[in-house]
């Protein structure tokens, strides 16, 4: 199932190589690990910048995480879920 959405998530990162990479993050209520980053891009909007990763989950879920450099917020902004996965 896809769902388009913009959920504030905390995310657990660690700077690999002075990048930045998610290892987990919390959505609504679950914890659900990153199993592999698939792709990272950045997106200017006047002076913010945002910085995209596409992420899969423990089994075949996809997500789109987008951290706010000026506030230093995450957010969700898109699932690919399969039927009764993470949440």
């Amino acid at each position: 199932m896809f769902e388009s959405l913009d959920d504030p998530i905390d995310v657990l990162t660690v700077f690999v190589d002075g990048a930045m990479r998610p290892l987990r993050f919390r959505w609504q209520g679950r914890v659900v690990p990153v199993r592999q980053v698939t792709g990272q891009w950045n997106r200017r909007d006047g002076q913010s910048v945002y910085r995209h990763f596409a992420v899969q989950g423990p089994r075949d879920d996809s997500y789109e995480l987008c951290y706010d450099t000026r506030s230093a917020c995450w957010r969700l902004n898109r699932a690919w879920t399969l039927p009764g996965g993470t949440p």
